[in-house]
């Protein structure tokens, strides 16, 4: 109904125009530098990180950018819940803190979400990057171990430079400290040399019901130069881009099987799909996808039945195995052994020490079978977005 709608558009408008006031609170003209950030989504797909510093994606319908626009904010509300718990644990951590250098004629800014610090019982420092996803990942993408590992690097190298600004709560703004300085400032901490701290950089990803962390990434461990390297070339293509001397569709898109291509803001003209054109097949794809939209949500909806259920089984005191009857059904709850599955890193290991490495090799490849060869169907929807020039940029 019409109010539902109202209702709806204030929300979907309410978070774009925090979004726009909180960028330009915390980030400022993010058209003015490149930020690490930039850098890591450089790794993923260069054509979608020089679109989203250039262009912004305008949805045709309220709902479709009401979910876009829940989706980017989530990750605001968690480091909004992040800053609760540490504080809530008695820690004071910086939020925000910015390193801003200069490469060559590259402006470079990385900003910390959260900076820990503390001089007993020895010299600490801990970054923590707080990522918001659907599901917890089993391992670390490159591009979020590239951002955590460059600010932790960048930290140790600027350590003792004037590069170091903060927005304090009480809206006072340090700029242009040494980090010890900031310290200092902020906490009475007094610092050694860099090399003289324990510096950590952290990951923690959260989904709506569970968190995970990955690190620690050290500040030795990233190549600082691949970073700065690559900071000039997003900086030159995106002058390029915005005088006209380059097409977006000129710049190289993701490789091989791109997890993010899916969610894609800028996919509907994206080089990599260009393809024959077969209109004819828009309704069975469209019912394809509908259909395992429908088969997600339903799969869903079971295991949550099904864990419900367990619980009441639990609760009714009925002896373990024993049928309870609800009229036209009867369930019961039984023990099931856990699926037996090998552990290959340690069957590796085992035999390495027992054969040798070679050896072991060998014998685990005679052993291997390949699997017949099949094809995979890989359908996307193509959402209709208008693409405007960042207003940020036009009046620079």
């Amino acid at each position: 109904n019409t109010g539902a709608e109202g209702l709806l558009e204030i929300l979907c408008r309410g978070l774009e125009r925090y979004a726009r006031q909180r960028t330009a609170i915390l980030l400022g003209d993010r058209s003015r530098y490149v930020g690490l950030s930039d850098i890591a989504k450089m790794l993923d797909c260069p054509r979608a990180a020089l679109a989203a510093r250039l262009f912004t994606p305008e949805h045709r319908n309220t709902a479709e950018a009401l979910k876009r626009r829940i989706t980017f904010h989530r990750g605001h509300w968690f480091e909004t819940g992040v800053h609760q718990a540490l504080v809530g644990y008695g820690l004071s951590p910086l939020s925000q803190l910015e390193i801003e250098i200069m490469y060559g004629d590259v402006p470079i800014k990385a900003h910390l979400d959260f900076t820990l610090v503390t001089g007993q019982p020895h010299p600490t420092v801990r970054i923590l990057e707080v990522k918001s996803t659907a599901r917890l990942p089993t391992t670390l993408s490159e591009s979020y171990a590239m951002q955590i590992g460059g600010q932790t690097a960048l930290l140790k190298a600027c350590w003792n430079h004037p590069v170091f600004n903060l927005v304090l709560d009480t809206g006072e703004v340090l700029h242009h400290r040494t980090f010890p300085e900031i310290c200092n400032e902020c906490y009475g901490v007094s610092l050694p040399e860099a090399s003289a701290c324990d510096i950590q950089g952290w990951v923690l990803c959260l989904s709506m019901c569970d968190a995970k962390a990955f690190g620690p990434f050290l500040p030795e461990d990233t190549d600082v130069a691949r970073c700065l390297d690559m900071a000039s070339d997003f900086w030159e293509t995106m002058h390029d881009l915005r005088e006209n001397k380059t097409n977006l569709n000129a710049v190289q898109t993701a490789q091989g099987l791109a997890p993010l291509c899916p969610s894609c803001f800028w996919k509907e003209d994206c080089p990599r799909f260009k393809g024959f054109s077969h209109p004819e097949w828009e309704a069975a794809l469209a019912q394809l996808i509908n259909l395992k939209t429908q088969k997600k949500a339903l799969e869903e909806e079971i295991g949550e039945l099904e864990s419900r259920l367990k619980v009441a089984y639990q609760l009714s005191h009925t002896v373990r195995g024993e049928w309870i009857n609800t009229g036209k059904h009867t369930f019961r709850v039984i023990p099931q052994n856990g699926r037996v599955t090998l552990d290959r890193k340690r069957l590796n290991e085992e035999l390495e020490t027992l054969l040798g490495e070679q050896d072991a090799r060998t014998l685990l490849a005679r052993c291997e079978k390949q699997g017949e060869p099949f094809e995979r169907l890989y359908a996307i929807r193509m959402e209709k977005a208008e693409l405007q020039l960042d207003s940020l940029i036009k009046n620079t």
